[in-house]
């Protein structure tokens, strides 16, 4: 985002607006350090040259992060329907979803970190590692492209372990190693600690990239399926500090999701006998 000096929540109205919307209807080495990619010439007679690899740069999604389910969602196993109830359940009286544990400050993991807010990501890259931050919460992911295997028996982390490759001129991430405590998404779709996560990082001109996310959850899911991100080039904007603060969250919740939500109907219940 364009730099701003003042505080800012970690979810924006934006995303409400687009949450609500959304549940009521249905992320610097030089070009020269993979001499192996071949410039690629830009749209016109004079623009500009770029590097299909170097995806070095400040990059946006748009408002709401840019996230979209791709297709159809997979069927749930019934566990992974269990939980997904769960997290919707203020759906049934047409409520704003307001229990994603990111509106406890919990970690957001992947691919949810995508779609919080109209943040930006920044990709900086070394021959052995990419370096993936995001303006969301400020926090980052490491990329490892040294040939590592992801360690086995290690605990689950929030955000998973990323080993990268290239393929062709597509950056293919592999990324394993989650906890069960996120969401994929605002939506409420569950995982399993079993997730394994594809994305590749498809730079096709000078000013955009697209992700394509592959969801593979074979605890939760009978299928895999997809998720993707279209990103525009913005070489003018700077990050804005941006953290995740409780009390912060609560007047969020109180003030505009609680609000908004006021004079809608309470879920109705049975009669008592």
């Amino acid at each position: 985002m364009p730099h701003n000096n003042a505080p800012r929540l970690c979810f924006s109205r934006e995303r409400v607006i687009g949450l609500i919307t959304v549940l009521a209807i249905a992320l610097v080495i030089p070009v020269s350090a993979h001499p192996q990619a071949a410039a690629s010439p830009g749209v016109g007679k004079g623009a500009p040259t770029f590097s299909p690899r170097d995806l070095s740069g400040l990059w946006f999604g748009g408002v709401g992060g840019g996230l979209r389910v791709q297709g159809k969602i997979a069927p749930m196993l019934p566990e992974a329907q269990a939980r997904f109830d769960a997290n919707t359940a203020e759906l049934k009286s047409d409520r704003t979803i307001s229990a994603d544990p990111t509106f406890r400050c919990e970690p957001p993991g992947v691919p949810h970190i995508y779609g919080i807010g109209g943040y930006s990501i920044e990709f900086m890259q070394t021959p052995a590692r990419i370096i993936i931050f995001y303006e969301s919460i400020h926090t980052f992911r490491t990329v490892w492209m040294d040939g590592r295997k992801p360690p086995q028996d290690a605990d689950p982390l929030w955000m998973g372990f990323s080993v990268g490759r290239w393929d062709g001129n597509d950056l293919v991430v592999d990324t394993t190693g989650f906890n069960d405590k996120t969401w994929l998404n605002g939506a409420g779709y569950p995982h399993s600690e079993a997730l394994h996560l594809i994305e590749r990082f498809h730079r096709a001109d000078l000013n955009h990239m697209r992700l394509d996310i592959t969801i593979d959850d074979p605890k939760s899911y009978t299928e895999p399926w997809k998720m993707g991100v279209n990103f525009t080039l913005q070489p003018t904007w700077e990050f804005g500090e941006s953290f995740c603060i409780p009390t912060n969250q609560e007047n969020f919740k109180s003030e505009i999701i609680e609000e908004n939500d006021k004079d809608k109907l309470a879920p109705k219940t049975a009669p008592n006998k």
